[in-house]
């Protein structure tokens, strides 16, 4: 199964996902999870009955991302069997899918993110890993890897500190 919801890790994990299944003969199932923005339970009931309209708001921008998910699939050599769309928290949507389709493997993306940035604003990959009952293959692109490289400076700690340097 291959989890994306937007990241910038989703085309190398796309195409990880596409080899894997390819190679092995599996079914291949997309899931795309669109999150909701959340309000405090003190936000205004004028503010709360607008939740209808953000979720349905969110479910047409998911259906969009999961077509041409699902096209761009197709066009680079993937069989899709089944295209799914999740409203919520990634993480969970993701993971409560593969339990519900009975997956042996979920595929990933990350993003450039430092150690730090993900100890403060958490990561959905290590939360899939953590939460999932299945291998997790988690797919960082050369590119990715490369982004990470260059803003650091000789001697730099490998988590990053934020800052890049300027000549």
């Amino acid at each position: 199964m291959l989890a994306t919801y937007g990241s910038d890790g989703t085309e190398f994990a796309a195409h990880t996902a596409i080899r894997l299944a390819n190679s092995t003969g599996c079914e291949l199932h997309l899931v795309y999870v669109e999150r909701l923005p959340s309000y405090p339970a003190y936000a205004p009931i004028s503010v709360r009955h607008l939740e209808w309209e953000l979720h349905e708001g969110a479910e047409r921008a998911g259906l969009e991302r999961l077509w041409e998910l699902d096209r761009t699939i197709r066009i680079a050599g993937g069989t899709v069997a089944g295209a799914h769309l999740r409203i919520g928290e990634v993480a969970e949507e993701v993971v409560g899918l593969a339990e519900e389709l009975e997956v042996d493997l979920i595929v990933v993306g990350t993003r450039d993110r430092s150690v730090i940035g993900r100890a403060l604003m958490g990561s959905v990959s290590d939360s899939v890993v953590r939460l999932a009952r299945c291998p997790v293959v988690v797919a960082r692109s050369q590119e990715t890897d490369d982004k990470r490289k260059r803003g650091r400076r000789p001697g730099s700690p490998p988590w990053g500190t934020g800052k890049t340097s300027s000549a």
